[in-house]
């Protein structure tokens, strides 16, 4: 998830418009689109979204704290966040993902995934300017086509398309995962009742099953990345999705046959982030986007895709070029 500053049909799926060249991207119309946004893919997104952040969504500040009750609100709500892909928006989005495929493939022709689509959205629920996937699907706000700009949008796709390619490509996202010091878990992680209720799900990065091993006072402690709200429910004055994000890193204890992530009473870290520099020195300096590993090398994928292809390296700390060129590595087997 990125944001700007991020009837009856027999024809589901529209390819690019003539005259260009196909394999590249589709276009999924709205009555297909109100289906594949509801669908689950293998990150589990409907099974992790909490009553609280369905209630953000919706913008309902009254909505049901019972979460199989708000999902049987959310889904009818959300297959109506779709719309029709017009002729110029596609002929804009094609010659943009055809420019994303060039750069792809001066690292690798196999980098660039196959069944590749996208589908144009609203902006009544994580409101505008915000970008995110579903399983091969990349979901495009469509506040962007009353002033398109090229060049703001490959980098953004380029992002957007490394959340695809990760979740098709499990093997590679964990080598580049282990990058920046993330691992799967060995066994499941759970959340505490706190913070399991106040959970907000990116949709690009939903697993929490990735931990960080962090040095805290002295001891080595596991950890993940969560967002939370800051807020128990929606409230009007807060429209907007991200004014209710809050991030930190949570350590995580041991129970046997599970790690639990840890907080306060009321939500809150055990692990000050500004006690946790042993972060930053993990996943280095090359985006502030931090809040998942997907984000943090999805941000590294867009930066080595650019680096490589201009031989710029000029904006990179020491330590920053160091791991876009282990990016750039292993991208080339692929």
């Amino acid at each position: 998830m990125v944001a700007l500053l991020s009837c009856n049909s027999n024809k589901k799926v529209v390819e690019a418009p003539s005259g260009n060249k196909p394999g590249i991207v589709s276009f999924v119309d709205s009555l297909a689109a109100s289906q594949a946004i509801i669908a689950d893919d293998v990150d589990g997104f409907y099974n992790q979204l909490s009553a609280v952040e369905i209630n953000i969504l919706m913008k309902n500040p009254q909505g049901p704290e019972n979460r199989d009750a708000a999902i049987e609100l959310f889904k009818p709500f959300i297959r109506t966040q779709v719309s029709d892909w017009k002729t110029e928006e596609k002929k804009m989005m094609f010659s943009i993902f055809k420019a994303v495929k060039k750069l792809c493939d001066t690292i690798s022709p196999r980098l660039y995934p196959g069944n590749l689509r996208l589908i144009k959205i609203k902006n009544g629920h994580y409101g505008n300017d915000v970008y995110y996937t579903r399983g091969n699907n990349i979901l495009i706000p469509e506040n962007i086509f009353e002033y398109p700009n090229a060049d703001v949008q490959i980098p953004v796709m380029i992002h957007e398309l490394f959340h695809v390619l990760s979740r098709s490509n499990p093997v590679l996202k964990n080598d580049l995962y282990k990058l920046i010091g993330f691992s799967k878990a060995e066994k499941p992680v759970k959340l505490n009742p706190v913070l399991e209720k106040s959970l907000l799900t990116n949709p690009d990065g939903v697993s929490y099953q990735y931990v960080i091993e962090l040095e805290y006072q002295g001891d080595t402690k596991k950890a993940i990345p969560l967002i939370n709200s800051k807020f128990g429910t929606f409230r009007p004055e807060a429209p907007m999705f991200f004014d209710y994000l809050h991030f930190d890193l949570y350590s995580l204890s041991d129970r046997g046959d599970h790690y639990m992530a840890t907080s306060t009473p009321d939500g809150k870290t055990l692990i000050p982030m500004e006690q946790t520099p042993s972060f930053f020195t993990k996943i280095k300096d090359n985006t502030q986007y931090i809040i998942h590993p997907d984000e943090i090398m999805a941000d590294n994928f867009m930066l080595a895709l650019q680096a490589y292809t201009t031989g710029d390296y000029s904006k990179f700390s020491k330590e920053g070029k160091a791991l876009i060129d282990q990016v750039i590595e292993r991208l080339s087997t692929l």
